[in-house]
């Protein structure tokens, strides 16, 4: 089954990733090794470009979007989002009983409105996932719209799980504004999304709060383990990367030429606009064993329901599905 679904790397971890789990594998019997965690850390400062005090690790960067609705629970606020954003989240917002407010992304092609979201910021803590999840397009890239934000907002959190892809971050703000949280992963670029690892880059006020919401030694040893070595492996993150880039290129020329509307992605997945209704297309595709997502199969999302999220596998892979995607659209 061709896994297009879950915006999961195609490639498999590095070589120095496996070696490193190993190596620390004996280690299991206990909740924490400072030594490694201090490498990690220093490893990822090294990455992000800054101090490791700003920096705090998860058991997944998802485990911090619950942690973030327990903060907004906690101080008695509301949370902005926008609509559309990840699809988990509308459940969430739901389950933990939290006030939310939407800013609407364009209907043609998915900007954002920062006037809006000046606007609804007062007081309440954001949450912006950019590149956006599921519209793969570039949210904000002017620095100083964050900076008004943040005088108005109790808090923001910036997703930027995609940032190997697009190349943009907000992190050196994290030292200038004291309620601003970057939240990133190692899923995609770094071939990990099983190890469940993510890290925050944040003010050490901000990573105070947070870290008071949390128990503590959550990271399992074989998975900091893994992160590390991943982070001592730089080129098979580049060269992991740079493939997924040209696949995406080449996968949405070959879906525009073939007439469909494809959002111009910043990250390691295509929106794709069949122009009609996705279910039947999408179990059709099942049927040939690829799996996507189908934005008319999430309650949330059906008034987006002609769009297909595609996650970018290897070249091979993409052709394969351009192949089944243009013969079954014409059933």
């Amino acid at each position: 089954m061709l896994r297009l679904h879950m915006n999961e790397s195609p490639y498999p971890p590095s070589r120095t990733s496996l070696e490193y789990i190993s190596k620390y594998s004996n280690l299991l019997n206990l909740y924490h090794v400072e030594e490694l965690y201090e490498e990690l850390l220093n490893e990822l400062s090294n990455y992000v470009g800054v101090d490791k005090r700003f920096i705090d690790v998860l058991a997944s960067s998802s485990s911090l979007l619950t942690l973030m609705l327990t903060y907004v629970k906690i101080t008695d606020s509301a949370i902005v989002l926008t609509h559309p954003t990840f699809h988990v989240m509308y459940q969430l917002l739901s389950n933990y009983r939290v006030q939310h407010a939407y800013v609407e992304l364009s209907r043609d092609d998915f900007t954002l409105d920062t006037g809006k979201l000046l606007e609804l910021s007062e007081g309440r803590v954001i949450y912006l996932i950019n590149p956006n999840n599921p519209t793969s397009n570039i949210l904000l890239e002017d620095p100083e719209v964050l900076r008004k934000v943040a005088r108005r907002a109790k808090a923001i959190f910036l997703d930027e799980a995609y940032y190997e892809f697009s190349g943009l971050t907000f992190k050196d703000l994290v030292m200038e504004l004291d309620n601003l949280v970057i939240i990133r992963t190692v899923s995609k670029a770094f071939s990990l999304a099983g190890a469940r690892f993510g890290y925050i880059i944040a003010s050490e006020k901000m990573r105070k709060h947070l870290s008071e919401l949390r128990i503590g030694y959550e990271v399992p040893i074989t998975t900091q383990a893994a992160v590390l070595g991943a982070l001592r492996d730089p080129h098979y993150v580049r060269d992991v990367v740079n493939k997924i880039v040209e696949a995406r290129e080449e996968t949405r020329e070959k879906l525009v030429d073939a007439g469909l509307k494809v959002i111009e992605s910043k990250t390691n997945f295509l929106f794709v606009n069949l122009g009609k209704p996705c279910r039947k297309y999408w179990e059709l595709l099942k049927k040939n064993e690829i799996l996507t997502l189908c934005l008319e199969n999430l309650e949330r999302l059906k008034e987006f329901g002609n769009y297909l999220r595609v996650t970018v596998g290897k070249p091979e892979e993409m052709n394969f599905f351009i192949k089944k995607l243009l013969e079954v659209l014409t059933t």
